[in-house]
């Protein structure tokens, strides 16, 4: 088995879905658990669009950019263990469809009570808002987040972190490598971090 060759963010960005799904998992199967999450943040911020687009056929139109937000928020902090765009695909479908069930149950509402597309004149179906286009500065602003996000940790949370949500280790590991910390310290601990990070998704609390 050949040794893992680390590339720089420019040489990711020229990956094909399938080859950026190769490097995942080959960076996590080598231990390089930095590398493996720089793709991962590549991979989810090109599905933007398409977490986007879903959404919006299943939330009212006020909330799509937040919950877009929450999503890509959920995936890049979450760990992909597939060996194909198609388990991808699958993965992130998952997570939109526990974002829009986490959404209802905190509204209290059925989906279809709002209506979410609409036909024009013409017969075409229209969605309720205006497409949201990402900046620019694209993944490499969510990978800035990432960091911003962990650098308000403190050492010993940050290390929890790094371990539960970057390495896809259990709480229990956690408690026998950070001194003082409960595993139901451990899952507040991360709950927070991702709170924090969808709060600069979606450009709160700068």
């Amino acid at each position: 088995m050949p040794a893992f060759r680390p590339l720089s963010e420019a040489e990711l960005d020229r990956l094909t879905d399938d080859e950026l799904v190769a490097y995942l998992r080959a960076a996590a199967e080598a231990g390089e658990h930095a590398h493996a999450r720089t793709a991962l943040q590549i991979l989810v911020f090109a599905f933007w669009d398409l977490v986007e687009a879903r959404l919006s056929l299943r939330l009212p139109a006020h909330a799509v950019e937040e919950e877009t937000a929450n999503v890509i928020s959920r995936a890049i902090t979450s760990s992909f263990a597939g060996e194909s765009v198609g388990e991808f695909r699958s993965w992130l479908t998952t997570i939109i469809k526990r974002a829009t069930a986490d959404y209802y149950r905190r509204q209290e509402r059925r989906p279809e009570e709002t209506p979410l597309v609409r036909e024009t004149e013409d017969g075409e179906r229209e969605h309720l808002r205006g497409r949201h286009e990402p900046d620019g500065a694209g993944y490499v602003e969510v990978q800035l987040l990432v960091e911003q996000c962990l650098d308000e940790l403190s050492e010993p949370h940050r290390r929890v972190v790094e371990l539960l949500v970057f390495q896809d280790r259990d709480a229990r590991d956690a408690v026998a490598e950070v001194p003082g910390i409960t595993e139901a310290n451990a899952y507040q601990i991360v709950s927070r971090f991702r709170r924090r990070l969808r709060e600069l998704l979606e450009g709160e609390n700068p």
